[in-house]
């Protein structure tokens, strides 16, 4: 689509305050609601949603400042969230660029996979790896419920930034 260089600029400032929000939200007590210990992860559908139907780059270079964002507020795993978000924002908005369209469905799939797939893999590398032991059961009662809470937030977060993307992504008319 072909937007002015004062509209990409404007683009790029909402996103960025978008996920700084949400990152504000997600990684300050008080702020989000845990349901029976459960955590709400509000970076992955936010970033997720954000970037398919973006470029690729930008799509990736959002999903990078995300888990940025979570990595500053970590104690142990600097660059984790950083580097799984940014590519899956990457391969995902390829996707939508070149196979799939922009749909609610999509950007549902793509994030359910996203959060499920973040949950397994940090409680892999996180917990088990590092041999923690007597966390196992972890996986059960903290990272799928919180895996399906964030699912149930998905929804909301797609009817939310749906119409800012649709309002930031209308070009110029030529007169």
């Amino acid at each position: 689509m072909d937007l002015t260089y004062n509209q990409r600029i404007s683009k790029t400032v909402t996103y960025v305050i978008i996920i700084s929000l949400a990152a504000l939200i997600q990684n300050t007590k008080g702020l989000t609601i845990e349901i029976g210990g459960a955590r709400c992860f509000l970076l992955l559908p936010v970033c997720m949603i954000i970037g398919i139907g973006e470029d690729e780059f930008w799509a990736g270079i959002m999903g990078l400042f995300g888990g940025m964002l979570w990595d500053l507020t970590s104690a142990q795993h600097h660059g984790f969230n950083a580097i799984f978000i940014c590519l899956f924002c990457f391969f995902c908005a390829a996707l939508v660029t070149y196979y799939v369209r922009e749909t609610f469905l999509t950007g549902f799939i793509f994030s359910a996979v996203e959060i499920f797939t973040y949950c397994l893999l940090y409680w892999l590398f996180f917990i088990i790896f590092r041999g923690m032991h007597g966390v196992e059961l972890t996986l059960f009662s903290f990272y799928i419920p919180s895996a399906f809470y964030t699912l149930a937030i998905t929804p909301i977060i797609w009817l939310t930034l749906s119409p800012i993307k649709k309002a930031l992504n209308k070009p110029v008319i030529a007169k």
